[in-house]
């Protein structure tokens, strides 16, 4: 019965020192509840049972924020030597010492964290948006995310805080713990480029990001980047990250636990407790340090791939960051030439990385054989009418007769200077391995890539508005560039407006976006937050062309049909650097005679509809801002316009290109 009245007293001294955790913890999530139930109408995009899932930013950054505060002050005797014995002569063992502290820190949090998502269901089911058979599961699963990551966070913050004996290096080391691996996952990234031109983008090194860097680890288990509705949040998407970060936290504890038994009391000198965590340090600072040097070096290079730089790199920057870790361990500028056998170390380690990398690059650089490939997805950087390139590389599933095709074409022997257009490929084997490869093929190679733009498979990959297949929940907007409109439709009339520009795309050919410029854009806007479509519309698109003119629009209008003020001609002279090119105004020519602005009109297209501007050689160098009135003829508006690339035919422009 003493023991036990002695470690209630315990805990209720805990809870004296951590009263500012207490206060903090119900001022914060307190304020969220009273500005959440306050909220009379709902802004602009916003969908309020985002609330009830575990897909909120709020909640995530006070869930990280807490969980490092908290866990820097769960033991807050350790700080000073004096309180430190105070503590540890006390008549409790180190197990039940770091029990009240661990698990009032976990009371603290979670109980206010619980109460404040309830209230936050409550309050969404009174206002009416939130059904509870549609949230009570993302409820609770949203609190226990919470409580996870909390611990997670407060966990990595522990043991930072016992590994040092300062502040500042206790924020250092934390900092290392959150956004080391990350960082070494990019770097590891670009050494693959580096070492293999052809190298894009590695599926394990994509799926390792996803665990081992804590900030993603957090973002995956709480999807706040896929969920628009956080009462959709899908447990079988989540799982694996959730039970990863669960036995992170259970393995975590075991090692704070650990080395909370084993801490020292008395202070000694140096920033560290641990020679493990000295060791820790040096180790990671110097590979993050020296590879982003030889990454750096590189780029000082021009990007061509050369064993010097790399060597270079290794020989000056070890021995440069080892000295500038001895002085900050030591805390003291005169160990700059100490460790000398930490130096070998590490300079060993970062060569066998190196080597590593270059084997691994060479696994990379292998090209499936064709009777390996199950599926294929080619995307082209400069094609930027499509979708994003790794929308595309997602969305796209090249198959039989279409993926043999993009195969022979592909991997034809274009020599490897080529570098007039980049391709990015996605190999899908059978045996369930995925390979990403980047391309340089020089501009002759656009001939053959007309039969791969020709598959249905192939436009349904670049083209979002291909996979669609209900205009419920869309209005139709249509532009030129110069003008738009909202068509009011009703749904069927929306549907068989889509059917049409369906037809027509399927229609389109790699020849008309080569030599062609859209005319205008139609834009499927959501009505329903599912993320609005765009699509161009080609002079070819007669289908969409003849239902826009039963409505009543000039789909064929074009800049020379408007009544043009004056236009205004800038001439930019291009500087290319190393790092940033530099654009300058050369001249600027005004035109306002009719003939002129007449004639010049005829070669000029909306800036904004001049997307494809590497394939149909628009004119980069000037940019043509044209005044026109409005369909009243009061008012003048103006629009950025290009020019096409070759003058032939006309005349002010061959002026103009002298």
């Amino acid at each position: 019965m003493k023991k036990i009245k002695r470690l209630a007293g315990l805990w209720k001294e805990d809870l004296k020192n951590k009263l500012w955790m207490i206060v903090a913890v119900w001022y914060l999530l307190g304020m969220f509840c009273l500005l959440f139930s306050a909220k009379m109408t709902i802004p602009t995009g916003e969908v309020r049972s985002l609330y009830v899932g575990p897909s909120n930013t709020s909640f995530l950054a006070a869930m990280v924020v807490l969980g490092i505060l908290m866990g820097a002050g769960a033991f807050p005797y350790l700080r000073t030597e004096q309180q430190s014995d105070l503590y540890f002569s006390l008549p409790f063992s180190r197990n039940q010492l770091f029990a009240v502290g661990y698990l009032n820190n976990f009371l603290i949090f979670s109980i206010p964290a619980v109460i404040c998502r309830l209230l936050f269901f409550r309050i969404s089911l009174s206002m009416g948006y939130s059904r509870y058979e549609d949230s009570v599961f993302s409820v609770w699963i949203g609190c226990f995310v919470l409580i996870v990551g909390f611990l997670f966070v407060m966990s990595l913050s522990m043991l930072a805080s016992l590994w040092t004996r300062r502040v500042g290096y206790m924020g250092g080391l934390l900092v290392l713990f959150l956004f080391g691996p990350g960082a070494g996952l990019e770097l590891a990234e670009k050494m693959l480029k580096i070492f293999v031109p052809s190298f894009y983008r590695s599926e394990t090194l994509e799926m390792l990001k996803g665990y081992l860097s804590p900030l993603s680890l957090l973002k995956n288990v709480t999807g706040i980047e896929e969920y628009v509705d956080g009462s959709y949040w899908m447990l079988d998407k989540h799982l694996s990250y959730l039970v990863y970060m669960a036995i992170m936290v259970l393995l975590l504890l075991l090692i704070v636990l650990f080395f909370f038994k084993v801490r020292p009391v008395e202070r000694k000198s140096g920033a560290f407790t641990f020679r493990i965590a000295q060791w820790f340090v040096r180790y990671a600072c110097v590979t993050l340090a020296v590879l982003w040097f030889v990454e750096l070096l590189q780029i000082f290079s021009f990007g061509i791939f050369s064993w010097a730089p790399v060597i270079a790199g290794v020989l000056i920057g070890v021995p440069l960051v080892h000295g500038l870790l001895n002085i900050v361990i030591a805390c003291d500028a005169k160990k700059f030439l100490s460790a000398k056998w930490h130096l070998l170390a590490e300079t060993v380690m970062i060569f066998l990385l190196i080597g590593a990398f270059s084997l691994w690059g060479g696994w990379e650089e292998t090209v499936p054989g064709k009777e390996d490939v199950a599926s294929m997805a080619v995307a082209l950087t400069a094609l930027r009418s499509g979708d994003d390139v790794d929308q595309v590389l997602e969305n796209m599933q090249l198959t039989d007769e279409e993926m043999f095709a993009a195969y022979d074409w592909i991997n034809e022997d274009y020599g490897k200077n080529a570098s007039d257009y980049e391709f990015l490929v996605k190999y899908e084997e059978k045996n369930g391995n995925v390979k990403y490869c980047k391309y340089q093929l020089p501009w002759h190679a656009l001939y053959g890539f007309e039969t791969v733009f020709a598959g249905q498979e192939y436009k349904e990959g670049i083209y979002q508005g291909l996979r669609m297949d209900s205009m419920k929940y869309y209005e139709i907007c249509w532009s030129n560039g110069i003008e738009s409109y909202t068509l009011d439709l009703k749904e069927k009339e929306r549907q068989k407006f889509w059917e049409a520009y369906r037809e027509d795309a399927g229609g389109l050919t790699f020849f008309d976006i080569r030599w062609q410029t859209p005319i205008g854009r139609i834009k499927f806007a959501s009505t329903k937050n599912q993320g609005d479509v765009t699509a161009d519309i080609y002079p070819g698109f007669t289908n969409v062309l003849s239902l826009l003119e039963e409505y009543g629009i000039e789909g064929t209008k074009g800049i020379g049909d408007y009544e043009i003020t004056r236009i205004v001609v800038d001439k930019y002279l291009l500087t290319e650097g190393l790092l940033y090119n530099v654009n300058s105004l050369e001249w600027e020519k005004t035109f306002t005679d009719e003939e002129s602005v007449k004639e010049l009109a005829k070669v000029l297209f909306c800036e904004e509809l001049c997307e494809d501007y590497l394939l149909n050689e628009k004119n980069l160098q000037m940019e043509f801002t044209v005044y026109y009135r409005d369909s009243d003829g009061r008012t003048v508006n103006h629009v950025k316009c290009r020019a096409q690339a070759d003058p032939e035919g006309n005349d002010v422009l061959k002026e103009l290109l002298r």
